[in-house]
């Protein structure tokens, strides 16, 4: 009888479960990554900790895998509620940038990752309608949380990869979007103002507070709007500098 797998060892972009220690007998001692853009495995410098794939235990997945989506799935309906309590940013605010007053800002990065999460747990998509409200939000989740075994949902290959994206996205969403009180460095945005990446994040915990992000270099401080508009057009900037 064949021994199955766990499912990381078919999904080439998600890291593989391997044993520590214990390596095939090919194994060259080194370590190898999953390069997204060349979509082929790069050999490294790292030392290699083991290439042996665990066995399934859960469905498809070991049960280290299995551990972290039931952690994850237990938190789904705080973090998806959360998510989608930044209230829409709806029109740039340009004082001091060169901009369109008449530019919508897109859908908030939030909004998306919830977009995302839902339809990870099943919501057909492109996810949860536009102009819903936290309180139906926090319906819908905890109709798809309530309608979802987890058991069953690993225990098919579409299911199971289902089940491991939406782990990945949750540890980004609590990474960078944290539900509890704490302020942290906005690591990826320079401060419009001073262009240091200074920037320190205080996240909205309820439905309706105020995003505040403030510079701890020049004191320059930027509500929901003003954020996204300086991170949106902070992205744009390398492509413009590109095709100049």
């Amino acid at each position: 009888m064949m021994t199955l797998v766990c499912l990381t060892n078919d999904i080439p972009n998600l890291r593989s479960c391997t044993v520590r220690d214990q390596h095939q007998a090919h194994c060259n001692g080194f370590a190898w990554r999953y390069d997204r853009a060349l979509e082929i495995d790069m050999p490294t410098n790292d030392e290699c900790t083991g290439c042996l794939p665990r066995q399934a235990e859960h469905g498809l997945l070991c049960w280290s895998c299995w551990m972290r989506v039931t952690e994850a799935w237990s938190k789904a309906h705080d973090m998806i509620t959360h998510l989608r309590s930044v209230d829409r940013a709806q029109q740039i605010d340009n004082g001091g940038v060169r901009a369109d007053p008449g530019w919508v800002i897109p859908v908030p990065i939030t909004w998306r990752m919830a977009d995302e999460l839902i339809m990870l747990l099943g919501h057909p998509a492109p996810g949860f309608p536009s102009d819903a409200v936290v309180e139906e939000i926090d319906v819908i989740t905890e109709r798809f949380i309530d309608d979802l075994d987890p058991e069953v949902w690993v225990s098919r290959p579409a299911g199971a990869e289902d089940a491991l994206r939406f782990v990945v996205l949750m540890q980004t969403a609590i990474a960078g979007h944290p539900m509890d009180d704490r302020e942290h460095r906005v690591v990826n945005v320079r401060c419009p103002e001073c262009r240091l990446k200074a920037l320190l994040w205080k996240p909205p915990l309820e439905a309706g507070d105020e995003l505040d992000v403030t510079c701890t270099n020049c004191g320059y401080e930027m509500d929901h709007n003003r954020y996204e508009a300086v991170m949106t057009l902070q992205r744009l900037e390398p492509k413009t500098r590109k095709e100049a």
